[in-house]
Order: C-alpha cells, then structure tokens, then sequence
C-alpha cells in the first residue's frame, strides 16, 4: 500500500510539472490614482488602456513612467475601443441617452484631437482597426469609415480587413469576403444557446467564444469544436494558447476568481495568479504574449509577466 502511494504521488508531480507551462516571472501593481478597470493592452505592450467599472471614460496608463493620461469623459467610450497598430490613434463610442443611438469617434492620443466618424448608428459591438480605416457591422454589413486624413497615404491590409468575427443577437457572426455566417455550433432544437466574448484567433483561422457557461475554440465554419471548460472573458495569447479568468459569484457580486492559461486544444490547464482575497478579472495580453494585465474587483490593475517554459 505504501509503495503505491508514492507511486501515485510521483504520477501526480510528474503530471504537474507537465500542466506547468508557464512561469510567472514577476506580478506588480501598477501604482496610479483613482480607480481603473477593463485594461487593454496598447499595441507597443508599454501601456494600457482603462476605463471605469461601467465603461465611462477612457484613459492610458503608462507602464514605465506610471503616469495616468485621461482621452476622453465621454459615457460607454470604455466598451470594447479599437486602437490603430501605431498607438497613435483610437477609436471609442459614446451613446445617446435618448436615441439610443451610437456615435464614434477617433481621438490622437498625442495631442488629444477627436474627431467624430460615424453618427446615428445601431447597436455597434466589435470595433476592428486596420490601417486606416474602422470597420464596424450595421445590419448584417460591414461598413468602413476612414480614421486617417486623406492626405495620408494609407494602405490597407485586405486579408485582415476581409474577415471579422462580432456578436449580433447574442449569435457568433463571421463577415468573410463580405459574406455573413452565423456561427452557431452549440444550438440544438430543444436548446437555443447564447455567445459572447468571441475574438478572431491571430491567424484568424479560429473562432474563441463563450457558449452558455463553457469557453470553446472552432474553426470559421464551427467544426472541430474543442471545449476548453470554464473560462471567462478569454483572450488569445497567440494561436495555441488561450488566457481567461475562472470566477465564482453569489448571485450578486463575484466572491473569487482568478487568472487560467491553457492550450487552444483544451489541454494543460493552469492557474497563474495565486489564490488571494483579491478578485482578478478580465485579463489582456500584450501582443508578445509576455505581459498579462487585469484588474481586481476595487480597481486595482496588475501585471504579470510570464514566459514558456
């Protein structure tokens, strides 16, 4: 009986150290006044994009000096924006409280110039960046708005611009070639299943998504699903690996959570922050795939560093 209990035990360090991918390097909070939520990761991997808990106001956080810059006050201008690959420019929303109409807009993050590029529209969820232009869906089109002055030589990436994932009545929608798919593995005809969080992974060849209380990847047609478990707010980390929170709640406020990395292909699960009274939630990833930024149920922001093993 001994001998197989230490057998066992070995089993299990061995397996552990398979699961381990990832080491966390360092984990720091970022010391700034007031308090910050919903980070996202500027395209240098250098700063960060905040808002407020309810996506009111936009500001950038500078991870080297610390400082805090303030874009805009305008209400929703938080909710998912969209930053061009230089840093230089991002796109938010604003809403009207009467028409419920959305408005965007481009703002310098220099000199702080903003300047309206869209008016009147529907409900507007993923912004996409590229190039020069904004794209954006609007009754089952993707239209383009232009964010650079026309005296600007611009030059857009068509491959990137021809595909886009968004959510449109709660359904995982792909705009391919100008053609509108829904995408909706989950669904049955006793079960009608909700998304969100769907992202293009980076060679936009899979679909990351959240159906019902599971995390999932696919591909562009919904094949070769692979369900990942629970993970919320899931990001990709680059094509294999994916980065999302593991929280619980009460029915009224979140009580636990943590940050999970894990393979694209549903395997080596791992928790990377410690277990604390601190809440983190949806995490970002820098474009490098070493920084992981969130924030924590007071406002608090953090970054981890993490490198493969």
């Amino acid at each position: 009986m001994k001998k197989l209990f230490l057998l066992l035990v070995v089993a299990l360090e061995i397996f552990t150290l398979q699961a381990q991918q990832f080491e966390v390097v360092k984990t720091q909070q970022i010391w700034v006044a007031g308090a910050h939520f919903h980070p996202q990761f500027m395209p240098n991997g250098q700063s960060l994009l905040v808002t407020s808990e309810t996506f009111d106001g936009l500001g950038v956080i500078d991870l080297t000096t610390g400082k805090y810059k303030q874009l805009t006050t305008m209400q929703g201008a938080g909710y998912m924006p969209a930053v061009q690959n230089d840093g230089k420019t991002v796109v938010y929303r604003t809403s009207d409280f009467l028409t419920q109409k959305i408005s965007l807009y481009a703002i310098n993050t220099e000199n702080l110039k903003s300047r309206q590029i869209g008016s009147m529209l529907d409900h507007v969820n993923r912004l996409n960046v590229v190039a020069g232009d904004i794209y954006y869906a609007q009754n089952g089109i993707v239209k383009r708005s232009q964010i650079l002055p026309k005296n600007q030589i611009r030059r857009t990436a068509i491959q990137e611009a021809n595909i886009y994932v968004t959510e449109e009545d709660l359904k995982v929608v792909l705009y391919k070639n100008g053609v509108r798919t829904v995408v909706d593995p989950l669904s049955t005809p006793y079960d009608d299943v909700n998304y969100c969080w769907s992202s293009l992974s980076p060679d936009k060849k899979r679909i990351l998504f959240v159906g019902g209380n599971n995390a999932y990847t696919c591909n562009l047609d919904g094949s070769n699903l692979v369900e990942l478990g629970k993970l919320h707010a899931p990001v990709w980390r680059d094509n294999n690996h994916v980065v999302g929170m593991d929280d619980e709640d009460d029915g009224h406020r979140f009580t636990k959570s943590d940050i999970i990395i894990m393979n694209a292909n549903g395997s080596n699960r791992q928790q990377l922050t410690i277990p604390s009274n601190d809440i983190k939630m949806y995490p970002t990833v820098s474009k490098d795939g070493r920084k992981i930024a969130y924030h924590t149920t007071d406002g608090r922001i953090f970054l981890m560093t993490i490198k493969e093993k």
